[in-house]
């Protein structure tokens, strides 16, 4: 089972079908591809659309289907969840919540922190005026405080839901 769920595209399905029990193969890929691409399923491409609705169609869903986890009805191109539904929530949940926190949204802030303090350093040298009364050696001390705490945010939003589990 472990090695079945080792792709996140099948937890995904299995994810989806655990709230919808049966779902058009389209809607179902369409989803995928929108979280994939952090997006939503109306801005995705066609592209987008059809490089997850080939994969779905010709590799995970015939696996998920070989281990009697889903059923594909290929006149009405619609999956259907016939696995055991609580026996597969307990093997996704060992897993942790599958983006736990992380996005793409973090690398922004790590982007912006860095971009922000750069400037504030290249001020400095140049003379300009709101970091002319404050030591080179202060703003790096500032900017390292700023990456620092970042770090440690970026690590409780990742791993501290399943730090806190842990530890119950």
């Amino acid at each position: 089972m472990f090695d079945l769920l080792g792709n996140s595209r099948r937890r995904r399905i299995l994810r989806y079908l655990l709230d919808e029990r049966h779902i058009t193969l389209t809607d179902l890929s369409a989803r995928i591809a929108a979280w994939e691409n952090d997006t939503t399923v109306a801005d995705l491409t066609s592209r987008e659309r059809k490089k997850v609705y080939s994969s779905i169609y010709q590799t995970h869903v015939p696996r998920l289907s070989e281990h009697g986890l889903v059923e594909y009805d290929a006149e009405d191109r619609l999956v259907s969840l016939t696995g055991d539904a609580d026996r597969i929530q307990r093997f996704l949940e060992v897993e942790g919540p599958e983006r736990g926190g992380f996005s793409h949204q973090w690398s922004r802030y790590f982007l912006w922190t860095a971009v922000v303090g750069s400037a504030v350093i290249a001020g400095n040298w140049l003379g300009t005026v709101p970091t002319t009364h404050v030591t080179t050696e202060s703003l790096y001390g500032l900017l390292t405080v700023a990456f620092m705490m970042l770090s440690v945010s970026f690590v409780m939003a990742v791993e501290g839901p399943k730090l806190l589990r842990l530890g119950n």
